[in-house]
């Protein structure tokens, strides 16, 4: 089989452990992109965006010296054609509304699971391939996995599988609940409910728990991640953190902190 050539990522951040993560996941991901340089500074990361020549760059907002955001305007006033991503630890609108005006493909709040991350992967793939950059082709991804994706696709409808692919992108959002993505959908709530329980075999509630608590499950399971079990409640979506605890515990049998130590202290 002809060996062919990877999409190249660039990280920007200034915490070692998060470019560690962030490397460690795009390497296990199985797509077809390889970090062919780091960056600590934004300074550091214009020079190597001229000779490492990314395809993909992986940007934090907070870092010393000039921040993430301004180092962006800088990539785009020098005509990068590298595909830009966010990953930052600022929930914030405004940050957000400038991150869209400099037209990055995604914004991700740290701490960033695995799947989130596979997930804007699979989608800087599709673009870098209908992008036509030919002599950067990347590795196609192996035919089995698209015929088991295809095969996942025509099990649901497409409008439920909207609204999986909705929940699943914003399970994060404290106010997420069946009435708004309801009237998001132009749907009767009940009717929404009632088909997701046909056709995935759970509520919209329960399908949302269900992603929220494996989200919290692949934070704790991180050996990147050192966040603190508050602060993994928020980015699942919760904003109490004994309601949280509360929920993992039913759905797992451990509470989140048990449940880490299971994992660092072994059965």
């Amino acid at each position: 089989m002809q060996n062919e050539r990877k999409w190249r990522v660039l990280l920007v951040d200034d915490e070692d452990i998060i470019r560690r993560g962030l490397r460690g996941f795009i390497e296990s991901s199985h797509l077809p992109f390889t970090v062919v340089a780091e960056a600590e500074t934004a300074e550091e990361a214009i020079r190597l965006n001229g000779s490492a020549e990314p395809d993909v760059i992986i940007i934090d907002i907070n870092m010393p010296g000039m921040n993430g955001l301004d180092l962006i305007r800088i990539l785009r006033a020098s005509k990068t054609e590298a595909l830009l991503v966010i990953v930052s630890g600022y929930d914030r609108f405004e940050y957000v509304r400038q991150a869209l005006q400099l037209h990055v493909v995604d914004y991700l709040l740290k701490p960033v699971p695995k799947s989130d991350l596979v997930r804007v992967l699979r989608q800087l793939n599709e673009e870098l391939i209908t992008s036509g950059r030919a002599e950067r082709k990347p590795v196609s991804i192996n035919n089995e996995e698209k015929r088991a994706q295809s095969q996942q696709e025509d099990d649901i409808s497409l409008f439920i599988g909207q609204v999986k692919a909705y929940v699943e992108s914003y399970y994060s959002d404290t106010e997420l609940n069946l009435s708004k993505v309801a009237q998001l959908f132009h749907l009767n709530k009940t009717y929404l409910s009632t088909r997701m329980k046909q056709e995935l075999g759970l509520s919209f509630n329960e399908y949302l728990t269900v992603i929220r608590v494996e989200k919290a499950k692949e934070l704790l399971r991180s050996p990147y991640s050192q966040s603190k079990i508050a602060d993994i409640a928020n980015k699942v979506g919760y904003g109490s953190q004994y309601y949280f605890s509360r929920v993992f515990k039913q759905h797992t049998g451990f509470s989140p902190l048990e449940y880490r130590q299971q994992l660092v202290n072994g059965p």
